[in-house]
């Protein structure tokens, strides 16, 4: 009972910190434009700004939905909030949380709880850690491309490949029959030749459904067999 008083006033400060960073960062990205419009009376056309945002939209509008669905039961709240403010989310964050539970032996379906707070101290760590990073790539950045072999600068093309693969790979682990069934739905919709815009949110609300469904049937069976242990109890005594 002292856990979930406690875990609960953890989620309570995990939205009211989430949501006002997450606004101060939305003002803070209006900063340079601002900045720009007032000092240097530099705006583009109100033409110019609806086509761009109506491109955006339609590249990365259904994310907005599909992403919240698909990353929240591996992030939790805080990764969620944590992970899009910093950015890079399924590339470095997802990762990095995954590495960590898997470091310290700790199933996501098991122990939510404890996977979300180990999770979300590897997703700040990272933070820190990709800032430093990137600061350094930054200034060093152009030297150490100029001296390294061009069959190296070429391997970089596989780094993400690399990622996403290890991301798989750990996540199927934990759970390999819905892992299976929700890598078949994927080849389904590839081979159906859909619109990009429609692949992935079919595959993830398709394999919620079929979750959904097991979840029920499994349920169903459980509770029929506690009936039946109930039943022959009942004969014993007699």
């Amino acid at each position: 009972m002292k856990n979930k008083i406690e875990y609960d006033k953890y989620t309570v400060n995990t939205i009211r910190i989430g949501i006002t960073t997450c606004l101060l960062g939305v003002i803070l990205s209006f900063g340079p434009p601002l900045y720009l419009y007032l000092v240097y009376g530099a705006i583009p056309p109100g033409k110019s700004i609806l086509s761009g945002y109506l491109v955006i939209l339609s590249m990365f509008g259904i994310s907005y939905f599909t992403d919240m669905i698909a990353f929240y039961p591996v992030a939790g709240l805080t990764g969620i909030y944590m992970g899009y403010f910093a950015g890079n989310m399924s590339g470095l964050r997802l990762p990095v949380m995954l590495a960590a539970r898997e470091a310290l032996g700790i199933n996501q379906q098991s122990e939510p709880k404890k996977a979300e707070i180990v999770g979300t101290i590897a997703m700040g760590a990272s933070v820190f850690v990709s800032v430093a990073a990137t600061s350094l790539v930054a200034i060093i950045g152009p030297w150490i491309l100029s001296v390294l072999p061009q069959v190296i600068i070429e391997a970089f093309d596989y780094a993400s490949p690399a990622i996403m693969g290890t991301l798989v790979a750990i996540v199927g682990r934990q759970d390999v029959k819905r892992f299976v069934i929700a890598s078949v739905l994927a080849g389904v919709v590839l081979f159906m030749d859909l619109p990009a815009l429609f692949n992935f949110p079919l595959v993830i609300f398709a394999s919620i459904a079929i979750s959904l469904y097991e979840y029920k049937k499994h349920k169903e069976k459980a509770e029929e067999e506690d009936r039946k242990e109930e039943k022959d109890k009942e004969v014993q005594f007699e």
